[in-house]
């Protein structure tokens, strides 16, 4: 469904040989164009992030080769970026979401929003249902502490200082801060972020760093059900692996239910009775 995204992740623009498009690995999409010529399903949805789409000359060639080639396939398709939290996950995730379809049949439309709210100082989906916040969906989840959520980076101290739904930026004098730690917009923007209960987490990344959140507002790294309810995973849904693998497990998935709204409006499912399982994709 998504070929790999880190040639065009946002967080990996400081590389300049990433913003000038030399990353090898962004030749994988190349690799689910000839898959789909091949394979020739019904329908399909490709996902990626949504800094593909950006004007630079990273993304904007390979989004344009892309287009090229789904065409060349024999296949016209739709390109939008959905936001993860206007359809009820409560994680800000913007991901783009290409929806195709063979040449000469109905091109679906990609799936209404069912919930809205702010993101990134704009108002986005449905806001007469508001985003689903990290408070509501973590709320009656009991498990045990684990060990690696003990926050052990270098500025591990400053934590408890930062209000929910902050970061560094508190510690700058352009904040006002009494003894400044940082210089304004120094850092990315999720080292020391700590999550809102009143908001949707912000996007929740698969390889974060010592001091990189989002942290948890008990001062903490969140613990792996608590990962599974913002990624909207069944709280018995199993991963195997060590506690970084599950990490970029989950940093690097889709949130199911919205890779199941979108993956509905491709099929043309639009009531929840119509199970998915029984799809044929080819």
């Amino acid at each position: 469904m998504g070929p790999p995204c880190t040639p065009f992740s946002k967080s990996g623009f400081w590389l300049e040989w990433k913003r000038l498009g030399l990353d090898q690995d962004a030749s994988l999409l190349q690799a689910y164009t000839r898959v789909l010529a091949e394979a020739r399903p019904r329908y399909f949805v490709l996902e990626n992030v949504y800094a593909l789409t950006y004007n630079n000359k990273a993304s904007r060639p390979a989004f344009d080769r892309l287009m090229s080639e789904i065409d060349a396939a024999g296949y016209r398709c739709r390109a939008k970026v959905l936001n993860a939290a206007d359809f009820g996950v409560p994680q800000l995730r913007p991901r783009l979401f290409v929806i195709g379809v063979p040449k000469g049949c109905p091109l679906p439309e990609h799936p209404e929003p069912t919930h809205g709210g702010t993101w990134e100082r704009q108002t986005t989906g449905n806001i007469a249902r508001p985003h689903v916040t990290t408070g509501e969906a973590l709320a009656g989840l009991v498990i045990e502490p684990e060990p690696e959520e003990v926050h052990r980076g270098r500025y591990a101290h400053l934590l408890p200082e930062v209000p929910p739904g902050d970061n560094y930026l508190f510690f700058t004098a352009r904040r006002g801060h009494p003894d400044p730690r940082f210089e304004w917009r120094s850092r990315y923007w999720s080292f020391l972020l700590k999550l809102d209960p009143g908001r949707p987490a912000p996007t929740i990344q698969a390889q974060p760093g010592p001091n990189v959140g989002p942290f948890h507002w008990e001062n903490r790294r969140l613990r792996v059900g608590e990962l599974k309810r913002l990624f909207t995973f069944p709280d018995a849904f199993e991963l195997v692996g060590s506690r970084s693998s599950v990490q970029a497990q989950l940093g690097n998935s889709v949130p199911p239910l919205l890779a199941e709204t979108v993956v509905r409006a491709a099929a043309g499912l639009s009531s929840l009775a119509e199970p998915l399982g029984q799809l044929r994709l080819t």
